[in-house]
């Protein structure tokens, strides 16, 4: 592998080859940091060549710290296996589930252990656990379940069987998969997530054979091109309910009254929310971790001392929830289950469990090593030289105990570049060897050009050779934590946090998470009985179901009763959505319209402030409301398209492309970017490549990687020798951006200053002195930078951060710095100003909707405030050497909570900080927290905006009641930052009652917890609050009056009629034929995805859509749903024939009769003509303006479906003037569209 070399030439020192002779007996090891791994990998390979197993449990004291041991020992080891055992991100008596994901892992990494030893397989196995992880008993029949296996081709498959598998595998049966564990049937198709693929996989079955695999994307559900060769589907859950743990169940149900409702679920076989706490007492037994372990395994500790620490913690706050949960549970009881067997193990029972194969008998095989980085001998030496007797033989017997490796830590040069080529440097010209490890090709192509611009010997090498020649550093892609000094061999290793001061990036699990459901007008899957919506033409209604019903439309008229003069009335099946409206007569019930499914386009959600009034069907008012609307709008969209055309007549910089520095810059990203950040990377650096200015509103939830979009842009404008301005709202943000950009920009010539009042004045006047003459090439500041003081030399990009923080008078003093200068704005949770500029087109807007690996949703409750309950969690979030945020938004009384707090935990360090502290006492307060010098940060919401603090992962807000929706949105961002699952605490006082706001306000907060929900929040936020308080009281009253999203599109069609791209408005058409073109329920059975379906057809088929759209969503339904029955084929055709009806300005398209009525029918004198020779007996009636047209009869019959949709679209075509597009897209499209959906 690739430091193997490196592994070959440590062992030439006799302190190393001392340390590795240990290897076949247990033995206590003190050593620096960066030397483990290496020193594993040897000790793991005389054990192989000792005949015994290579299997190694490396446990460490938090799973961030496991994380680097894996990037770490793997290349030491050829063809060696890593494995993670993760921990539950929850506690085992705790009332909640750990995630399928977790549970995938942790099952993964059993099964790879029990099938590498069955296999009798001789390739190195190293699992890395957590403390956390080691220490927790599990079921001892884990391994037991095999996962169930497809393979494309495969045949015997039978899919009721599986999907009654899957159940008992405990996957969720949904109509709509979106979370890992649950699947969905739908005909011969299987949805199904497995828990540790990174996205669901679509099977799709041919009687018994799986006919093809296909992974797809949650956000929109269509298939991805990855091809799945085959798919493991395991449990989702470690708690199964087997036929005995359900008959356990029932007999505890009258054994724990209080218990009851939980335990009657589980005996009926539905998975419970928190069951697993109830393992101790509903399965015969639990074993150690070592039980799974291979035989002969080898186990290793790192940092005994704080391991032990750990597990000790673990206990106390795990007996502490057990106590809280359960007294929450049963109204204060103590728990009435003994779950004693479900407890933490103490590290002493876990190490006899490691050792001895059953009491009293050990396993001579097994070996348990530990690794302190305390240098114990010189310790022991010291405290047998100043003590005498006793205590002076116990510390030389310490110090022969331990096996001590002479070698020292690498000094850490902390981003300070030319300190560490300076070491460097001295090293190798004393002779030694020197190896520098960086993750990022980038990296390692920069520390070669600066190693070698210093005159010093630099070779990048794929791998480290065994010979290491002297005054050479060599350079290589692997990862490494820390680094390390062997005097005796003249031997080092530098890693990526020495040389650039960045710890070495965490592995990249998912490249690519779940995107959040694309926002429709009216989403179908959100729609609810109830729910308030806008109908363009009758108003706001309220939505009550959706039904079918046989519809007679016109009459076929068929031979015998043609002849008969009897017209049979054929029968269709529709569907509809009923909306309810105000009654027409005072005490009667409310009026009811019937919506076809195929006009959803006219319908949007009503999002405004108080619940809105029910119009009345026909009634003025609603005409009279939009009318002044859509005049308000006018006058907005003049102003929008001015301020549009000024932009583009605007001469702006053309930044050149893309200089092999920013492929460097780019490569040494620690992670890998998500899809949405490649995209956006792509818009941005397009547009600055434009010369017009940029002017892009970046929208992504709080954490998803919009700095980083930021860096690239900065650095680019850079490279073209321009300067970057970045505005932010905050001196707290000021610093960490200063920090991200310095650490990002390191090793590059890049003069990166700060501007905000923490620096002093000679520092501001320095920084204000090289803009001006432009030797700083970035400023990062508050408000501060737009004072008359500052003077760029030469600014090329503004970058805001947080724009939705900034007042209008900041926006014009930015428009006063330059008027072609690019401009990206970064928002969370956009104002509904920039939504609009975006929505209409005006400002481009790119929108990061897919979470970095590794993010989790955030864990949230909401509840009356329990000292208890905040005690075990601020507990627990210290267990994994985190830190918590605790909001109280009074300064009056914000000590007293403090210190009300540290009586609760008092092992907690506690800091205060609010907006009244001077300015640089609150700075050190943040900076301390930052530094990890505290574990909880009482404050006000001055939190609220971008504060990073990676490490926190548990927020507690007090009377959350008292907080807007956008807040308590921002606040929850501020956690969950990190790796670690992130808790969110929404607490209000219980003395008090809660109002309906309020209440509305936690409720949506509990609900939206996904990931990149910071866009419905935004829409949530002007529901709840009413548009006014965002949009200025004139705006407000016209949003009031037609909702929010109808508002958008009115601003939508008027900015394009005036850009003269569409006609403004749109008619409602009425299109009724005697066809049968409707979803049927056998094709897709679940209403909320008909609803779906209905709404993007309708959306396809508006005259706004693009072309190729209407193709794509059925494109999507044959991808999700399987071939579309002939119904399904009409509806497509019909769509189509709507968009074409809608390009000729037509409102009504109905069967009567025997004839087609067609209205208006304004056509030219010479389309008239051409009407009556193409189609005898049409007739022009003016004084309705109507044209009626007989139906084509052949033989006494009607045409088919497809064929009288056919029919209808060329006799439009023929007689109606329309756009060239629509005339060529009507024609073709509708001709293939009857045979050829499928």
């Amino acid at each position: 592998m690739i430091l193997q070399g490196l592994n070959t030439a440590l062992s030439r020192a006799s302190t190393i080859d001392r340390a590795l002779g240990e290897a076949l007996r247990s033995a206590d090891f003190s050593a620096p940091d960066g030397i483990d791994a290496p020193l594993l990998a040897g000790l793991l390979q005389r054990r192989t060549e000792a005949g015994l197993a290579p299997a190694l449990l490396v446990i460490t004291a938090t799973s961030r710290e496991g994380e680097q041991v894996r990037t770490a020992i793997a290349p030491y080891l050829d063809g060696a296996e890593v494995l993670e055992f993760p921990a539950w991100e929850t506690l085992p008596h705790e009332r909640l589930s750990p995630s399928a994901e977790t549970v995938g892992r942790r099952l993964h990494a059993l099964r790879r252990m029990h099938d590498w030893q069955q296999a009798g397989s001789r390739h190195p196995l190293v699992i890395v656990a957590s403390v956390r992880a080691a220490l927790q008993p599990l079921a001892d029949n884990l391994t037991e379940h095999a996962p169930i296996e497809l393979v494309p081709g495969g045949r015997g498959y039978d899919l009721p069987e599986i999907s009654r598998t899957l159940v008992d595998l405990a996957y969720a049966r949904v109509d709509m998969v979106s979370r890992r564990g649950e699947f969905a049937l739908r005909g011969g198709i299987l949805d199904v997530f497995p828990p540790t693929a990174d996205h669901p996989v679509r099977v799709e079955f041919f009687g018994d054979e799986v006919e093809e695999l296909r992974a797809f994307s949650v956000a929109d559900q269509r298939s991805l091109p990855d091809v799945v060769e085959r798919v493991e589907l395991a449990p989702s859950r470690e708690l199964l309910l087997t036929p005995s743990v359900r008959q356990r169940a029932r007999e505890m149900v009258h054994e724990f009254p209080s218990m009851a409702g939980l335990l009657e679920k589980i005996a009926e076989g539905i998975p419970v929310e928190g069951m697993e706490s109830l393992a101790p007492a509903l399965l015969e037994r639990l074993v150690p971790f070592a039980h799974y372990l291979p035989v002969g395994a080898a186990v290793a500790v790192l940092h005994p001392e704080r391991v032990s620490g750990r597990a000790v913690s673990l206990a106390e706050t795990n007996r502490e929830f057990l106590g809280a949960a359960w007294s929450a549970a049963t109204a204060g009881a103590d728990a009435p289950i003994d779950l004693a067997s479900g407890d933490f193990l103490t590290v002493r029972e876990f190490r006899e469990a490691v050792l001895f194969s059953a009491p009293g008998e050990p396993d001579p095989k097994r070996v348990w090593w530990t690794f302190t980085n305390f240098d114990m001998g010189d310790a022991a030496a010291v405290v047998a030289a100043s003590a005498g007797g006793e205590a002076a033989e116990s510390a030389s017997r310490l110090a022969s105990e331990y096996v001590r490796v002479a070698a020292d830590a690498m000094p850490s040069f902390a981003g300070n570049v030319a300190g560490a080529v300076e070491h460097v440097g001295q090293r190798l010209r004393d002779g030694w060897s020197l190896v520098v490890a960086s993750e990022g090709q980038g990296l390692v192509e920069r520390a070669r050009d600066v190693l070698s611009e210093a005159g010093f010997a630099a070779r990048t090498v794929e791998a480290v050779p065994d010979e290491l020649e002297p005054g050479v550093a060599y350079l290589v892609r692997a990862g490494a934590a820390r680094g390390f000094e062997v005097p005796e061999v003249k031997l080092g290793l530098l890693s990526e946090a020495e040389f650039y001061g960045r710890a070495a990036g965490y592995e990249a699990r998912r490249s690519a998470k779940l995107a959040p459901r694309r926002r429709n007008v009216v989403d179908p899957l959100q729609l609810k009985a109830g729910d308030f919506v806008v109908h363009q033409t009758h108003g706001i209604g309220r939505f009550v179901e959706m039904v079918q019903r046989e519809v007679a439309t016109g009459s076929r008229p068929t031979g015998p009763s043609r002849r008969a003069g009897i017209a049979q009335q054929p029968k269709a099946v529709r569907e509809y959505l009923v909306l309810e409206y105000a009654a027409s007569k005072r005490g009667q019930a409310g009026d009811r319209l019937f919506v076809p499914t195929d006009q959803l386009d006219l319908l949007s959600r009503y999002v405004g402030g108080e619940a809105p009034s029910l119009s009345k069907m026909g009634g003025s008012d609603w005409s009279q409301a939009k009318g002044r609307a859509r005049k308000a709008v006018r006058d907005i969209a003049v102003e929008l398209v001015k301020l549009y055309s000024a932009r583009m007549a605007a001469k702006g910089h053309a930044f050149g492309p893309d200089t092999p520095w920013q492929h460097e810059l780019e490569e040494a990203f620690p992670f890998t970017e998500t899809p949405d950040q490649v995209q956006t990377i792509d818009e941005i650096k397009a547009d600055m490549e434009r010369p017009i200015p940029m002017d892009r509103l970046l929208a992504g939830d709080v954490g998803f990687g919009k700095t980083e979009v930021a860096v690239r842009a900065a650095f680019k404008a850079i490279q073209d020798g321009k300067q970057v301005a970045m505005l932010v709202p905050t001196t707290l943000l000021v610093k960490q951006h200063l920090e991200t950009f310095t650490e990002r920009f390191a090793g590059f010539p890049v003069h990166v200053r700060a501007l905000s009042r923490f620096q002093t004045d000679k520092e501001a006047r320095e920084t204000i002195a090289g803009l001006g003459d432009g030797t700083v090439d970035m400023v990062i500041g508050t408000h501060r930078i737009l004072t008359e003081k500052v003077v760029f030399k030469d600014v090329g990009l503004v970058i805001i951060d947080e724009e939705q923080r900034f007042g209008v008078e900041h926006k014009d003093a930015l428009k006063k710095l330059k008027t072609n200068v690019d401009i990206l704005a970064m928002s969370a949770t956009p104002i509904p100003r920039s939504l609009e500029m975006a929505v209409t087109g005006i400002r481009e807007m790119s929108t990061l909707a897919t979470p970095p690996e590794d993010r989790h949703p955030i864990l949230t409750f909401v509840g009356p405030y329990s000292e208890q309950q905040v005690a075990a969690a601020i507990r627990r979030e210290m267990l994994r050497e985190g830190q918590v945020f605790f909001v109280h938004n009074r300064v009056s009384s914000i000590n007293r909570v403090a210190a009300q707090l540290s009586e609760l935990v008092p092992e907690a360090r506690i800091a205060v900080a609010h907006g009244q502290l001077n300015e640089h006492v609150l700075e050190q307060i943040v900076n301390d927290f930052w530094e990890r010098k505290f574990d909880v940060l009482v404050s006000t919401t001055i939190i609220e905006t971008g504060l990073d603090i990676s490490n926190a992962n548990t927020i507690i807000i007090d009377r959350a009641d008292k907080y807007g929706l956008s807040q308590l949105h921002q606040l929850r961002g501020r956690v969950g930052r990190g790796r670690e699952r992130a808790y969110a605490y929404f607490l209000w006082d219980p003395a008090k009652p809660l109002s309906e706001t309020a209440h509305d306000r936690l409720s949506t907060i509990a609900a939206n917890n996904d990931l990149g929900s910071g866009m419905q929040v935004a829409l949530k936020d002007l529901e709840i609050r009413g548009a006014g308080n965002l949009l200025g009281g004139e705006q407000a009253g016209h949003i009031a009056g037609v909702g929010f999203d109808l508002y958008l599109r009115m601003i939508g069609e008027a900015v394009s009629t005036f850009r003269g791209d569409v006609a403004e408005g749109q008619t409602e058409l009425r299109l009724e034929l005697p066809i049968d073109a409707h979803i049927p329920e056998d094709y897709v059975d679940s209403e909320r995805l008909r609803l779906e379906a209905y709404q993007k057809l309708s959306a396809a088929s508006g005259p706004a859509a693009k072309e190729e759209q209407l193709g794509h969503v059925v494109d999507e339904l044959v991808d999700r749903y399987g071939a579309p029955p002939e119904a399904v084929q009409n509806l497509v055709a019909v769509s189509r024939l709507r968009r074409l009806a809608q390009f000729a300005g037509l409102s009504d398209v109905i069967a009567t009769g025997t004839k087609l009525r067609i209205a208006p029918a304004n056509i030219p004198d010479s389309r008239r003509v051409r009407l009556e020779r193409m189609y005898p007996g049409a007739k022009l009636v003016a004084a309705s303006d109507v044209i009626l047209v007989p139906f084509p009869v052949r033989g006494g019959e009607m045409p088919g479906d497809a064929e009288l949709i056919e029919w209808v679209s060329n006799l439009i075509t023929a007689i109606f003037p329309l756009p060239e597009a629509a005339g060529a897209a009507g024609a073709t499209g509708t001709a293939s569209a009857a045979g050829g959906v499928a």
